[in-house]
């Protein structure tokens, strides 16, 4: 059986729109999720059953469009050195977490 290698959905995207895009991309779902986040702050304590859904499901689909984004730009810039700074911050913190004192 012979095997096609597929390329890399990130890789379509540079193909497509090229780098800078995917950078502007990548800015503005990160700005949208910042507004989606201060909206829950401002909103959610005082809001609807159904408001509040919203204000969640808004948060949660700027998460996933983020995400997305912050894999295109580990693939443009080099996977594996994110991930290895990923684990290196992931340990760091928890570190400092186990050093904080309860209260």
């Amino acid at each position: 059986m012979i095997k096609i290698k597929r390329k890399s959905p990130y890789q379509i995207f540079l193909d497509t729109y090229g780098e800078e895009a995917q950078l502007d991309m990548a800015i503005e779902e990160m700005s949208e999720l910042i507004k989606a986040i201060c909206k829950y702050k401002r909103f959610y304590k005082t809001a609807n059953a159904s408001e509040k859904e919203r204000l969640v499901n808004d948060i949660i689909e700027e998460t996933a469009d983020v995400a997305l984004n912050i894999e295109k730009l580990a693939y443009i810039f080099d996977t594996q050195k994110v991930e290895e700074m990923k684990e290196f911050k992931l340990t760091r913190g928890l570190e400092q977490a186990k050093s904080v004192k309860k209260e």
